[in-house]
């Protein structure tokens, strides 16, 4: 009690509005402050630099609220004759002896379903870029959505999806020579670049659930949850404070303050991951991202930007695995923003990465032949699957992989094409892309392979050999290719159907049942000994003589009796 009497009145009042802060709940205070302050709970000051012919009084009437509390400016600064100030001398005025006029921020961009409202009490309405956003004003970006907000400085706050933000006060001292900010971080993320012109005196403050932090940079980050906050520094000071403690975490260094525990010691941010590795164009979806090995990535944070317009945050994921999948993308060209994440939940440094989306409209999956069959038929049905909305299908069969000389290239309407003419024998490959309504067409599908071997061609019959006995029809076939064997059918029609008589042989003698006299049909075809593969048929038509041909001769002696 006696220290505290003994404190001269602006430190006590320090301590009360300090005493305060904390009663009110543990909160992230972001502030750039002047040499004067004592503390993170200090109330901004103004900082003037004092012009030749400047007095105390003259200066209070201009800048003070009420003009007879010059004296106050005079003990504060040991200024000893308030009529004579030698100039360049600094003088510092408390922001609360100073005359405020409002201010108001700007809502730059706004992507996705984000809303705003002017006070806490009133109703939600749809946030569009050009609004005008004074104190009291709340901001909210959903998961799928963002901002980017600016200050009168200049200053920009890109709220990032899932956050919310709060316009406590934005106010203007001194004929607006002097700014005093202060933002609630509700919950999310905030990326802040600080004061770009470096004018005097502007005065930022960021609250949230857990801390408090005086700014002495102009790039940082901020994260608040209900349980912590967390604070990177990617240019300049921060000096992190909670529970009656303070930590100073420099440029490259973050900390992480729990609710109601003090802050912990900074630690070195991860470096920026190695992303030369990673794809640079993507045919199919869903996106997927090899995560490089990182020593003390503990998880990954990564954002889809669009290139030209890099405040745009398309989707954003945290993962753990070995890859950053994210979902679907139209077509174009993008860029991830990757940092490692380590165990604490500290961001690290940014990676980007540029990379092309090109997979619409969708490629069928090729169905017909499957990948690696082997068909036998020299003009083999190709067949793929129907995709929505496609007009037509772009086809291409060649003997090479690359496709630089495909030996059909060609449009076709429906599910399936056949080729024309007869495919070579071997290896060949074929792919297909769909096409829209406009002619647009999509990627490639994965070239798929199968081979086509001939089947066996036509039986030569003209060496064959045929006689008949009493019961029997005797052939002599020579012998058939190599891996394959003869299917002789003997019937009444020319289309074989129903045989008299069928039968298998390599070649050689072969017997069959004599057929009655009069034409009749033999048919021969060749047959794979491996996979049953039939070749075309051969169909002769033979004049079966009579079994007896001069049995009529027997008949001649009865014909007088006749």
């Amino acid at each position: 009690m006696r220290f505290l009497l003994a404190l001269p009145f602006r430190a006590l009042l320090v301590l009360l509005l300090g005493a305060l802060c904390f009663a009110g709940g543990p909160s992230l205070a972001l502030a750039q402050t002047t040499p004067l302050q004592t503390g993170a709970d200090a109330s901004p000051s103004w900082q003037y630099t004092v012009r030749p012919g400047d007095t105390l009084i003259a200066l209070a009437q201009r800048y003070l609220r009420d003009p007879a509390q010059w004296p106050i400016i005079q003990r504060d600064n040991h200024v000893a004759n308030p009529r004579r100030i030698p100039p360049g001398t600094v003088l510092l005025f408390p922001v609360g002896l100073l005359r405020e006029q409002p201010s108001s921020a700007q809502l730059v961009q706004a992507f996705g379903a984000v809303r705003w409202r002017a006070q806490a009490s009133a109703a939600w309405q749809v946030a569009k870029p050009g609004q005008t956003l004074v104190a009291g004003a709340q901001v909210q970006a959903p998961e799928d959505g963002s901002a980017v907000i600016e200050l009168a400085n200049g200053t920009r706050l890109a709220l990032q999806p899932g956050s919310m933000l709060s316009l406590d006060t934005l106010s203007l001292y001194a004929d607006g020579l002097m700014a005093d900010t202060r933002l609630r971080l509700q919950q999310g993320q905030l990326e802040i670049r600080d004061n770009p012109k470096r004018l005097p005196n502007q005065n930022l403050r960021i609250l949230t659930p857990s801390a408090q932090a005086v700014v002495r940079g102009t790039q940082f980050r901020v994260s608040a949850s209900a349980r912590a906050t967390r604070e990177e520094t990617l240019a300049g000071a921060v000096d992190l404070q909670a529970a009656g403690a303070q930590v100073r975490v420099n440029a490259g260094l973050g900390s992480l303050a729990r609710a109601g525990q003090a802050p912990l010691p900074p630690v070195r941010l991860l470096s920026a991951p190695d992303v030369s590795a990673m794809p640079t164009l993507f045919e199919q979806l869903p996106l997927r991202f090899p995560l490089p090995e990182q020593a003390g990535a503990a998880s990954w944070f990564g954002q889809i930007l669009a290139e030209n317009d890099p405040a745009h945050v398309l989707l954003q994921k945290t993962g753990s695995g070995k890859t950053l999948n994210f979902a679907d993308l139209p077509n174009g060209r993008y860029v991830l923003r990757l940092r490692a994440v380590d165990a604490q939940g500290l961001q690290g440094l940014d990676a980007s990465h540029a990379f092309t989306v090109f997979a619409r409209p969708f490629f069928p999956m090729l169905t017909t032949p499957v990948a690696g069959a082997t068909v036998r038929t020299a003009r083999p049905v190709l067949g793929w699957s129907t995709v929505l909305d496609v007009a037509r299908t772009q086809v291409q069969l060649a003997v090479s992989a690359d496709f630089t000389h495909p030996l059909f290239d060609v449009q076709a309407h429906g599910a399936q094409w056949t080729p024309p003419t007869d495919l070579p024998a071997g290896a060949l490959f074929w792919r297909a892309a769909s096409l829209d309504a406009q002619g647009q067409q999509g990627p490639w599908s994965p070239p798929q392979t199968f081979k086509y071997v001939p089947g066996p061609g036509p039986a030569d019959l003209s060496r064959a050999a045929m006689r008949f006995d009493a019961d029997h029809l005797l052939l002599t076939l020579p012998p058939a290719p190599a891996g394959q064997h003869y299917v002789l059918v003997l019937s009444d029609h020319a289309d074989l159907q129903p045989a008299l008589a069928q039968v298998q042989s390599p070649g050689g003698a072969l017997t069959l049942p004599r057929p009655s006299s009069g034409k009749r049909y033999l048919g021969a075809r060749l047959v794979d000994d491996s996979d049953g593969t039939q070749g075309p048929p051969v169909i002769q038509v033979i004049d079966v003589p009579a079994r007896y041909p001069y049995l009529w001769l027997l008949l001649i002696p009865l014909l007088p009796v006749l």
